[in-house]
C-alpha cells in the first residue's frame, strides 16, 4: 500500500459513523480538442498515438457526451451513465479544495476520458488525484488507463479484495466479453434484416457500431491495478470534506465497498445499491441484505449508486435488501425439498414475490430499465430478470 500521508489516513478497522442538472451539451469538436490536448499528458508518442486514435473512433460512434451531471451537494456531483451498448457506470465525482477524487471508472477507456472533459468544462479544471473502484467488474474498472494517461500523480483506491479479483480475473473476463461481441452484431444484424421499421434498423445499426468500436478499443486493454489498498476503512481527509471509503461485508461481490462524506450526507455505492435487479453471480446472497443494512446505518440522505438514478432517503436501498433476502430464502427452501432451478423460475414468480410489491418496487426497477439500458420497443418482462438471479442464488446459496 502506498500511503499519502497529507492527503490519507488508514485504519484497520471501520470508522465510527456508518439537485440541479447540467445541460451542456459539447460539441464533438470540443470532445476532440480535449481528447488530443492535455488530457493524455504523459504517455509515450507511441502510446499516445494510439489511444487517441482509438478513443476518438470510440467517442464518434457513440456520441461525445456520455454522462449527465447532477449536482447533489456542494462540491458533489452525480455523473449518470446514457444508455450504451456495453453499459457504464455512474460515477461520482468529489470536488475538494485542490484535487478531485472519482469513484468508479466505467467499461472502456474513452468513457472515462469523455467524463474527464465533462469534469474539466462543467465543474472544476482541478486534477483527478484519486480514482475509487468500488469493486472489480469490468464496467467500473475498465477505464481506469484513461486516468492514469491523463493525470501526472494519481492513486486508485480498492479494496484488498478487489485488487485481488481484477488481477485474478479482468483480463480473462475482458476476453471472454470479446469473444461474444461477433455474436451480438450478428444477431443485431439479423434482427435488422427482420424488421420492416426503419427506426429499428437505425437501432440496431448504433448498436453495432458501438459494439465494433468497443472491440477495436479494448483489443489492447491496459489493466492498471489499485495502488492503494485497505482491509477494513480508508480515509481521505481534506478542507472541504472528508471520504470514509468502508468495507462493510461481503455483498455484490467480496471486496465492494461504499464512500461516505457525513458533511455532505451523500453515500456512493457502486453496485452494492442500485436500481437494477442485483446481478449475484459474484454475490453472496445471504449475507448481502445485512451489508446493505449495515451500510444503512450511515447517516446520509442521498445514494449515489453504481447505475440509474441518483436515490434519496433509503426505501430504494431497503427495497433491494428486502427483494435479495426474500428470494434467497425463497430459493433456499426450494432446493431443501429438492426443486431444480427451472422449478424454482416457474414457481417463483414477479407477482409472489412481496419485495417486489413494496412501494412499486417491481415497477421503478422497469422503468430504469427502459431509461438507462438500450432498448427498441417492449422490453423482456420482469420475470426474465427474476429468473436469472434464482440461478444465480442457486448456485452461490453457500457463500458467506
Amino acid at each position: 500500500m502506498d500511503n499519502q500521508k497529507n492527503f490519507c489516513h488508514h485504519s484497520s478497522s471501520p470508522t465510527d459513523h456508518y439537485v440541479h442538472p447540467h445541460e451542456v451539451h459539447p460539441s464533438r469538436r470540443d470532445f476532440l480538442r480535449f481528447l488530443m490536448g492535455g488530457a493524455l499528458a504523459g504517455a509515450s508518442i507511441l502510446e499516445l498515438a494510439y489511444h487517441r486514435a482509438a478513443w476518438a473512433r470510440a467517442a464518434l460512434d457513440s456520441g461525445s457526451k456520455l454522462f449527465d451531471l447532477e449536482k447533489a451537494a456542494e462540491g458533489i456531483y452525480f455523473a449518470q451513465a446514457r444508455p450504451q451498448a456495453m453499459i457504464n457506470c455512474n460515477a461520482a465525482i468529489f470536488v475538494g479544495a485542490k484535487y478531485v477524487v472519482v469513484v468508479d471508472a466505467h467499461s472502456k477507456p474513452s468513457a472515462a476520458t469523455s467524463l474527464l472533459g465533462q469534469i474539466k468544462r462543467e465543474i472544476t479544471e482541478k486534477p483527478v488525484r484519486y480514482v475509487i473502484n468500488t469493486h472489480f467488474h469490468w464496467d467500473h474498472t475498465q477505464g481506469n488507463h484513461a486516468y492514469r494517461l491523463a493525470e501526472q500523480k494519481l492513486d486508485f483506491i480498492a479494496s484488498t479484495a478487489t485488487k485481488q479479483l481484477m488481477s485474478d480475473l479482468a483480463v480473462a473476463r475482458l476476453k471472454a466479453s470479446l469473444g461474444q461481441v461477433p455474436k451480438q452484431v450478428e444477431e443485431l444484424r439479423a434482427r435488422a434484416a427482420k424488421s420492416t421499421s426503419s427506426d429499428e434498423k437505425t437501432f440496431c445499426a448504433g448498436q453495432i457500431r458501438q459494439l465494433e468500436a468497443y472491440q477495436v478499443e479494448l483489443q489492447n486493454y491496459s489493466l492498471e491495478l489499485p495502488t492503494i489498498t485497505f482491509e477494513k476503512s480508508y480515509l481521505l481527509q481534506d478542507s472541504a470534506h472528508d471520504l470514509h471509503i468502508e468495507f462493510h461485508g461481503h455483498a455484490h461481490t467480496a471486496g465492494d465497498v461504499v464512500v461516505f462524506c457525513p458533511q455532505k450526507r451523500v453515500v456512493a455505492t457502486g453496485d452494492m445499491i442500485h436500481g437494477f435487479l442485483p446481478f449475484i453471480a459474484d454475490g453472496y446472497p445471504r449475507v448481502w441484505p445485512g451489508t446493505i443494512r449495515s451500510v444503512g446505518q450511515l447517516e446520509f440522505t442521498q445514494i449515489l449508486p453504481g447505475h440509474a438514478s441518483l436515490q434519496h432517503g433509503h426505501t430504494i436501498m431497503s427495497n433491494m435488501g428486502n427483494y435479495i433476502e426474500e428470494l434467497t430464502a425463497r430459493v433456499e427452501e426450494g432446493k431443501k425439498a429438492g426443486l431444480n432451478v427451472v422449478d424454482l423460475q416457474k414457481r417463483i414468480t414477479v407477482a409472489s414475490l412481496k419485495s417486489l410489491q413494496s412501494n412499486g418496487y417491481g415497477e421503478y426497477i422497469q422503468r430504469n430499465n427502459y431509461r438507462f439500458t438500450p432498448n427498441f420497443g417492449k422490453l423482456p418482462p420482469l420475470q426474465t430478470g427474476v429468473n436469472t438471479n434464482i440461478g444465480e442464488i442457486y448456485s452461490n446459496l453457500d457463500r458467506v
